[in-house]
C-alpha cells in the first residue's frame, strides 16, 4: 500500500495556471490539462471540475463577494457547493471583476458589463479583451493588438496599437505595466505611449499589483518590478520556478507554477 502522502502527491497535477486563496485558507487552483483542484488548509487535494464543460480551459480564477468564478474557453462559471454552474456568459471569457458599481467581463467579443440583470457591451465589441484595470480616473483595457485607455473625466478614448496581444495588466503609482502574448513586459513610457522590454531569456506570463508594487510572473521565477540607478529592474522574489499566477492571504504569498505545483512563502 502506498503512503498517504505519496498518494496525495500523485493525485494532483504539478502544472497550474491560476490560483486563488479563499477566506478559510483553502486554495482553488486551475491546472493546464487536468481541470480544477481544491486544496484544504490541511494540504489535502481533491478534484473540483464537476459542472465544467469537457475540454474547457480555465483562463483565470476570480473571487467576487466571496464567490469563486472561472473564466473559461467555454464561458463564465460560478462555484456553488463544490459544483460549477453556468453564469450567463457563453463566449470565451478571460477576466471578471466588479468595478465602478458594475460587474465587467473581458470576452472574445469585447468588454461587457451587467446592469439590471442584462449584459451589455461597454467597448471594443469586435476585439478580444484579455484584461482590464480601473483607476479613479482611467479604465485600461488589454486587447489582442495593444492597449486602450478611457479617461473618465474627459469621456475620451485613446488606443495604442502595439502589434501584439496584451494578456495582463497591473499598475504602480506612476506606471502602467502589461504582459505581452509573446513574453514581453510592456511599460508606459511617461510620454503618452508604451514600450516593450524583453529581459534576456525571460518569458513574462502575467503581472499583478499588491500595495502599489508590481509583481511579474515569469518562466524564470517571480520578480518585483523596480528601478536601479534609474533603470527598470526585476528583483527576484522566487527564482528557478516558472510562476504563472499569484495570490495572497495576509503576508502569505501563493504561487501557481508550471512544474512545481502550488508554492507558498511569507513575503
Amino acid at each position: 500500500m502506498l503512503p498517504d502522502s505519496f498518494k496525495n502527491w500523485r493525485s494532483r497535477p504539478n502544472h497550474f495556471s491560476s490560483v486563488k486563496v479563499q477566506a478559510d485558507r483553502s486554495l482553488i487552483a486551475a491546472s493546464l490539462d487536468q481541470g480544477v483542484y481544491h486544496m484544504s488548509e490541511q494540504g489535502d487535494w481533491s478534484k473540483l471540475s464537476e459542472g465544467l464543460p469537457e475540454g474547457a480551459t480555465v483562463n483565470r480564477l476570480q473571487v467576487i463577494e466571496g464567490r469563486m468564478y472561472a473564466c473559461t474557453s467555454h464561458g463564465l462559471y460560478r462555484l456553488h457547493r463544490k459544483r460549477w454552474q453556468y453564469a450567463d456568459i457563453s463566449q470565451p471569457c478571460y477576466q471578471f471583476k466588479e468595478e465602478w458599481g458594475y460587474i465587467f467581463a473581458a470576452t472574445q467579443n469585447g468588454l461587457i458589463y451587467k446592469t439590471e440583470g442584462n449584459w451589455k457591451h461597454s467597448a471594443f465589441e469586435n476585439a478580444i479583451v484579455y484584461d482590464f484595470l480601473f483607476t479613479p480616473q482611467y479604465l485600461y483595457i488589454a486587447l489582442d493588438k495593444g492597449i486602450a485607455m478611457y479617461d473618465r473625466l474627459t469621456d475620451r478614448w485613446a488606443t495604442f496599437e502595439l502589434g501584439i496581444g496584451v494578456t495582463s495588466l497591473a499598475a504602480e503609482r506612476d506606471r502602467l505595466v502589461g504582459a505581452g502574448e509573446k513574453g514581453e513586459l510592456i511599460l508606459s513610457n511617461g510620454r503618452g505611449g508604451f514600450e516593450t522590454v524583453q529581459f534576456g531569456g525571460i518569458f513574462v506570463f502575467a503581472v499583478a499589483t499588491k500595495e502599489q508594487a508590481v509583481y511579474v510572473c515569469t518562466d524564470k521565477g517571480l520578480f518585483r518590478l523596480g528601478t536601479l540607478n534609474g533603470r527598470i529592474t526585476l528583483f527576484s522574489i522566487k527564482a528557478g520556478v516558472p510562476v504563472t499566477d499569484i495570490d495572497w492571504h495576509g503576508t502569505n504569498l501563493y504561487m501557481a507554477t508550471l512544474s512545481k505545483g502550488i508554492q507558498t512563502m511569507r513575503e
